[in-house]
């Protein structure tokens, strides 16, 4: 992700819309957007700003190497062949990090399936915050667009 003079940019209603929800409740988000709207933007600045506990992902090494983050399969431990069945069954080092999770940031959620967020789903629940709840409570943050 270029780097980006976050001191210069407009905070537009929208932006100050998506960023308040993002940092002041636990709602799972979705920003989308064509591209050039300023979705990498409000990625670096929520980063940058939050007080929040967060992991920054992609699904793909090129997609993360350019917000600066970990893929989904590296960040979970998951191998690339990932099924419902062998998420209920990894240990990872250190459970720590998961259990003091608080949002989990993907972009370019277009390029990941439904089943491999099934996968992050069960593997939350095991070792997130709050087991009962979908993503184990932790506040999932989903950034792409669909065109």
């Amino acid at each position: 992700m270029p780097r980006t003079d976050l001191s210069n940019i407009e905070l537009n209603p929208e932006f100050l819309q998506a960023l308040r929800v993002m940092q002041d409740t636990d709602r799972h988000v979705f920003v989308t957007g064509r591209a050039g709207t300023g979705k990498s933007t409000l990625l670096q600045y929520f980063r940058a700003n939050t007080i929040k506990n967060i992991a920054v992902l992609a699904p793909t090494g090129v997609a993360a190497v350019n917000i600066k983050g970990q893929t989904v399969h590296s960040f979970f431990g998951f191998r690339p062949n990932i099924t419902a069945e062998r998420a209920k069954r990894i240990r990872p080092r250190d459970k720590d990090i998961y259990k003091n999770l608080e949002a989990v940031v993907i972009d370019e959620i277009s390029m990941v399936r439904a089943d491999l967020l099934d996968c992050v789903d069960i593997f939350l629940r095991r070792f997130g915050p709050t087991r009962s709840r979908p993503f184990g409570g932790v506040q999932m943050i989903f950034i792409g667009d669909l065109y």
